[in-house]
C-alpha cells in the first residue's frame, strides 16, 4: 500500500510522543538523585524536558527580543517555543498537526467514537466559532501581558528568581503529585476529546492559536482542483478542524494544522497542500516530514552549536532548591 502523508505523520507523532515520556522518565531520574540526597545515579539534565514551560519560553523570548541574547536558565523552552512557531511559518501550523504529544493523544481518542458512529459530534457553528475565539483570548491575554506589558526589570526579576530556575521541577511535581481538581479537569478535557474531535486543541490552547496564526503566512495552502473534485464531501467529513475543503478553492485559516487528513482521504487527488503562486506545486507525501523535521532538528543544531540548549542552572541551585520547591511562588 502507498504510504500516505497521512501515515508519515502518524509515525512522526508517535516517535516524538514515545521521545517525550523517555525525556519525561529521564528528567525524573535527574530530580530524584536530588531528592534521595544523592543516592541514585546522577543523571545529565535533559533540556527537552523544557518544552512544557511555555510561559516561561514566552518571558525568555521577551528578553531574547531586548537584550539580543537568550538567557541562561532553560534556553531550550525558547529554542523549542521559537522551533513551534518557525515549523508552522514554513508548514501551515504543523507544530500541532505533527509534533505536538497533546495534538497526537487528543487526535486518537476519537477514533473509537469515530468507529462507532461514523461521525464526530459538531456543535452548530455559532457555539463552535464561539468557543474557538477563548484560546485566541488567551493567547492574546498572554502577549499582552509579557510581550508587550512586561518591562525589563520585570523580565530580568522573574528570570534570576528561584521560582525559574527550578520551574521545570515544578511542572514535574505537577504531574508526580497532581491534585484531584487537576485530574478532574484532565480527565474532563480527555472525555470531551471522545466524541468531539481535538476539544482541547480546537478552543482552548493558547500555543496553538498562536501557531495557528503564524501558520497564515505559510506559503503552503490546502488547495482543492475543482475539476478532479467529485463532491465525495470526504475531506469535509474527516477534516479535525471541520474546514469546509470540500467547496473551498484554498483553506485560508488558522485552525488548519496540516495534518494532511484531507489530502489522505481523498480518491481522486483533488486535494493537495500547494504552495502559493501560479505554479501551486505541491509536495509529495514523503515531503511533509522532510519539511517538519528538518527544519525543527535545524533549529535545535543552530542552538547547540551556539551554545543556547543546555541550561545553566547549577548543580548548587538544584541542591538547594529542589526540597523546598513547593514552597516557592511564581515571582
Amino acid at each position: 500500500m502507498k504510504a500516505t502523508a497521512k501515515f508519515y505523520r502518524q509515525v512522526v507523532q508517535a516517535g516524538f510522543a514515545l521521545f517525550i515520556l523517555w525525556i519525561g522518565f529521564r528528567f525524573w531520574e535527574f530530580v530524584r538523585y536530588f531528592d534521595t540526597g544523592g543516592k541514585t545515579a546522577p543523571v545529565p539534565h535533559p533540556s527537552g524536558a523544557e518544552g512544557f514551560l511555555p510561559i516561561g519560553a514566552l518571558t525568555g523570548v521577551k528578553y531574547w527580543m531586548q537584550t539580543g541574547t537568550i538567557h541562561y536558565a532553560h534556553p531550550a523552552a525558547v529554542i523549542i517555543f521559537a522551533g513551534a512557531l518557525a515549523v508552522s511559518l514554513v508548514f501551515h501550523k504543523s507544530f500541532c498537526g505533527w509534533i505536538c504529544p497533546v495534538g497526537f493523544v487528543s487526535d486518537n481518542l476519537y477514533k473509537p467514537w469515530f468507529k462507532i458512529f461514523k461521525k464526530n459530534v459538531e456543535p452548530p457553528m455559532w457555539v463552535d466559532w464561539g468557543l474557538r475565539t477563548l484560546k485566541y483570548v488567551l493567547a492574546f491575554f498572554f502577549v499582552w501581558a509579557i510581550i508587550v506589558n512586561m518591562d525589563a526589570a520585570g523580565v530580568l526579576k522573574f528570570l534570576e528568581d528561584d521560582y525559574w530556575k527550578v520551574a521545570d521541577v515544578k511542572m514535574l511535581r505537577f504531574f508526580t503529585n497532581i491534585s484531584m481538581f487537576a485530574l478532574t479537569v484532565i480527565l474532563i478535557l480527555g472525555a470531551l476529546s471522545v466524541p468531539m474531535r481535538m476539544f482541547w486543541c480546537r478552543y482552548l490552547c493558547p500555543y496553538g492559536a498562536l501557531t495557528g496564526l503564524f501558520g497564515m503566512l505559510s506559503p503552503f495552502r490546502i488547495t482543492r482542483d475543482k475539476e478532479k473534485c467529485i463532491g465525495c464531501e470526504k475531506c469535509r467529513k474527516h477534516c479535525p478542524a471541520h474546514l469546509p475543503v470540500d467547496t473551498a478553492d484554498r483553506i485560508i485559516s488558522p485552525e488548519c494544522t496540516s495534518c494532511m487528513t484531507c489530502v489522505s482521504v481523498c480518491p481522486t487527488a483533488a486535494v493537495s497542500s500547494a504552495m502559493i503562486g501560479k505554479k501551486k506545486r505541491a509536495l509529495p507525501a514523503w515531503g511533509y516530514p522532510l519539511v517538519v523535521l528538518g527544519v525543527f532538528l535545524g533549529i535545535y543544531l543552530v542552538a547547540l552549536a551556539t551554545d543556547n540548549w543546555h541550561s545553566k542552572v547549577t548543580q548548587q541551585d538544584y541542591w538547594r532548591l529542589v526540597p523546598k520547591v513547593e514552597g516557592l511562588e511564581h515571582p
